[in-house]
This record gives structure tokens, C-alpha cells and sequence, in this order.
């Protein structure tokens, strides 16, 4: 069986696509039916779902359609107990639902992705049942407490006193979901200065990409969208007298759908227009325009964000330039997303906040200061006091609050070592940005200040 994906605009929402399932270069009427179904409804609470959640349900169809075609099946005549045994050896557990991962040669997948798969397989059955498809499965269910989606840290403890608790069928291959993280996602400055190394060495454009969502918060999809006249438009500001680190309003088409503003900074302007529009821009249009004619392909003349081949970079294109240099930098477990860049971009957005009005984050109670509430809201497009609070937990570990700092460095060691004096000149570049002056930094008192050297040439008394 030869599984395939391709994507189409959706026939009735505008703005949106829809991927289907090709077996054997024919389309599937019967997961058709489904895509676009949940292509129309599959969001929260039955609304319009995120603008590409259509890729991973297909996706996950696909995959199911892969697997029972190993053992020989179809999902037609496929029953509960083979699902089960396609679960457990994502799993890497025995037929006892035991973990037994010496006899695997692969790494499990997590219980939140398993979770999505049986999720997706269930309401693909549960849609079939409902057009009148036959099939063998019969679904062994049990209702759970629909998850609430609470306010604020103690949310859950209104469930004892609700007499209102819906309900929800969920299969009972369901398992157990991965701890639930108090943090999101988020990397310090320098780690990001050397995430940009990296992906220079790979390709400046993601460069360029990556730094545009760590500046607006923008998630990877709308970053992608942006065209070169919107950006000959904003050019306009680079000589309008304002300050570099000024913001101008920027519109964008956010996961559901609907029209939203960004802040854009000057400086994010400026640089890409510097290192990208003005040097690299031109030729990576000209190897565009001879790909499309070599390969037949319709030209976009909008198109901005090119790779040095010519090739119009996509969402998979960012998400394997982002698996690659997380290998470079040594994450093969945790790897950086292209969606990191906008929890670090708010949790930075936080920081500087706190610090430049004096708010103690560490000194933060049950609910946030309303101050940092409305500055994601305005930043991010939406915030709740959960996902604020997150934010918080998030700039406090960046920030190494409860942290063991280790070995002060000695200022003796310190002088000796220019490998550290040159990672203590990063760091004060990525905290300080524009503001870095190299003629008036001071090495010793830089470090001194933040706790990383002491004085060991200060005598007690």
C-alpha cells in the first residue's frame, strides 16, 4: 500500500485547506468524508479547528491505514484488539500493556501522542458509524469528566462543587497522559544566539525566520505568510525618525482564522532588510523563478522567504531546519520547534517587563499581576491567568530561580580563562540587544553584577 497526502483549498471556508489521504494514487472517499468534516468542525467545541491541524489529522489516518495493512487488514475489517497491538508497540509494551522496551529497537512515542492518534481513530470510526459505513470494530467506550480548560491554577478545585459536569465518550484504549508540564517551552538568549549560528550555517533565511517569530510572538504559519510588498511597505518606518526598538502594528491571520495585530519591531525591519532583502533577496528569486520553470511549477511573484536552492520555504521546511539544528546543538530528545520561538518570545516579553517596572516575579501568588495578564493578552492576541501563570514558572527557570547556580568563578580563574570572558560578552550582548556598547563594557563588572564571578582579590577585614 502506497500512502500519499495532498492538500486542496477548502471548498466552503475561505483561507482554508484541507489534506486528504491518496491509497495506491487514488483518493479514500471514506476518510475524505472525515477530513473534511473535522476540516469544518474538528475545533473546540465543534468551532472551525487551527488553520493546520488538517496535516496531522490526515496524517494520522494515513498512518493508521499504513499499520493495519502490515498485519494484513483494513479498516474495515480491523477489531479492537488489533488497535490495541498497534498501540502497545508505539508504546514499546507487551501484549500485558507491560513496558518492555529491551525487545524494541526504537524509542516510544509519548502518551499525549498516543493519546491524539486513538483520539483521531475513534472519531474517524464514530464518523463512519454515522454516514452508515460498515465495518467490524466495535468500540469498547467509557465516559470521563470533559476536561475544563480553567482560568487559573486552582480551576480545579470548583469540580467537587459543580453539579453541572459534562461528560464525554472516550475509547478505552486510552492511556494515561504525560505529566502535566507548570512551564512551556522557552530557551535563554544565548542559547537562541546560538541557535541563529547554527541555522547560518544551514541557511540565513531561517535566520531571518526565526528571529521574526522570536520578535512578534507569531506562530510559524503566519511568519511564513508574509510577502515581500508587506515588508516594502514597512520600509517606510526604517526613515521615519523613530527609535529602533519602537513597534508598529502589523496585521496577520491568526490559527482560527481571524484578522489580528502584531508588534513588529524597527530593528526586526531593519535587519531583515540588511541582511536579507538587500543581499541575499534578488539572486534567491531568480533560482526561484528558474526552478518553477525547470520543474513546471507556478510562479509567485508575492513569494518572500526562499532557500539558497530557489526552493519556497514551507512548514516542514522550518520544522526540519529546526530538527537539524537541535541535533547541532545536542538536543536529540528535546528538540527546538519552530512554536518555542513564540513561548520564548513571551516569556522574554515578561521579564523585561517585570524588570523594567519592578515586578517581582518570584514573589508572585495564587493570581498574576493584572499588569502581565494584559501585556500577553496584547502581545500574544489572547492569555488566560493559567497560561500567565505558565509564563511566570517559565521566565523563573530561565532565570535560574530555585536552581542550584553551582561554582562561583573565582575573579583569579576568571582572567585566565578567555573562553568564559568570551561567553560572558554573549551573554551581555543577548541581554542588552542594541543597547551593547563595546568600547564601555566592563567584562569584570558585568560578571561581577550577575552573580557569576567574585571578587576574590577583596580582602576581609
Amino acid at each position: 500500500m502506497n500512502i500519499d497526502y495532498r492538500t486542496v483549498p477548502h471548498p466552503v471556508i475561505k483561507d482554508r485547506k484541507i489534506t486528504f489521504v491518496f491509497v495506491d494514487n487514488k483518493i479514500d472517499l471514506p476518510s475524505s468524508r472525515y477530513l473534511v468534516h473535522e476540516a469544518t468542525y474538528g475545533g473546540r467545541h465543534g468551532y472551525i479547528p487551527g488553520r493546520q491541524s488538517h496535516i496531522g489529522r490526515a496524517n494520522r489516518i494515513g498512518e493508521l491505514y499504513r499499520h493495519l495493512d502490515e498485519m494484513g487488514l483494513n479498516w474495515r475489517n480491523a477489531t479492537e484488539p488489533h488497535i490495541k497491538m498497534i498501540r502497545n508497540a508505539m508504546l514499546c509494551w507487551d501484549a500485558n500493556d507491560n513496558e518492555d522496551y529491551d525487545n524494541y529497537d526504537y524509542k516510544k512515542i509519548s502518551n499525549n501522542s498516543m493519546n491524539a492518534k486513538l483520539g483521531s481513530w475513534f472519531k474517524f470510526y464514530k464518523h463512519m458509524e454515522y454516514l452508515g459505513e460498515f465495518y467490524d470494530m466495535s468500540m469498547t467506550t467509557k465516559e470521563i469528566i470533559k476536561p475544563i480548560h480553567g482560568n487559573n491554577q486552582l480551576a480545579h478545585l470548583n469540580l467537587r462543587f459543580d453539579s453541572k459536569r459534562e461528560y464525554i465518550e472516550v475509547w478505552i484504549l486510552r492511556i494515561k497522559p504525560d505529566p502535566q508540564s507548570h512551564t512551556y517551552h522557552a530557551i535563554s538568549r544565548t542559547e537562541y544566539s546560538h541557535l541563529e549560528r547554527h541555522f547560518q550555517d544551514l541557511d540565513m533565511v531561517y535566520v531571518m525566520l526565526s528571529n521574526l517569530m522570536v520578535e512578534t510572538g507569531l506562530r510559524a504559519t503566519a511568519a511564513l505568510e508574509f510577502k515581500e510588498k508587506d515588508f516594502k511597505f514597512l520600509f517606510r518606518y526604517l526613515n521615519s525618525g523613530r527609535k529602533m526598538n519602537d513597534c508598529i502594528k502589523v496585521s496577520y491571520i491568526a490559527k482560527g482564522g481571524d484578522s489580528k495585530k502584531c508588534d513588529l519591531p524597527i530593528r526586526t525591519i531593519a535587519r531583515i532588510q540588511k541582511e536579507y532583502l538587500s543581499r541575499e533577496y534578488v539572486k534567491r528569486k531568480k533560482h526561484y523563478s528558474n526552478r518553477c520553470e525547470r520543474l513546471d511549477k507556478k510562479y509567485n511573484n508575492d513569494i518572500l522567504w526562499i532557500t539558497k536552492q530557489g526552493k519556497e520555504v514551507n512548514y516542514i521546511d522550518l520544522s526540519n531546519a529546526f530538527i537539524k539544528v537541535s541535533e547541532k546543538m545536542g538536543r536529540i530528545d528535546n528538540r527546538i520547534t519552530a512554536h518555542w520561538m513564540r513561548h520564548t518570545f513571551a516569556t522574554w516579553t515578561l521579564m523585561d517587563y517585570s524588570n523594567d517596572h519592578n515586578i517581582p516575579l518570584s514573589n508572585t501568588g495564587v493570581i498574576p499581576d493584572v499588569r502581565l495578564l494584559n501585556l500577553l493578552m496584547e502581545k500574544l492576541g489572547h492569555a488566560t491567568l493559567s497560561s500567565t501563570m505558565k509564563y511566570i514558572m517559565t521566565a523563573l527557570r530561565l532565570m535560574g530561580v530555585g536552581a542550584n547556580k553551582g561554582a562561583i568563578v573565582s575573579m583569579s580563574n576568571f582572567r585566565l580563562s578567555k573562553p568564559v570572558q568570551e561567553l560572558i560578552k554573549i551573554e551581555a550582548k543577548a541581554e542588552f540587544g542594541d543597547d551593547f556598547k563595546e568600547d564601555l563594557f566592563d567584562n569584570e563588572s558585568y560578571a561581577i553584577s550577575r552573580r557569576i564571578v567574585i571578587d576574590d582579590s577583596i580582602s576581609e577585614v
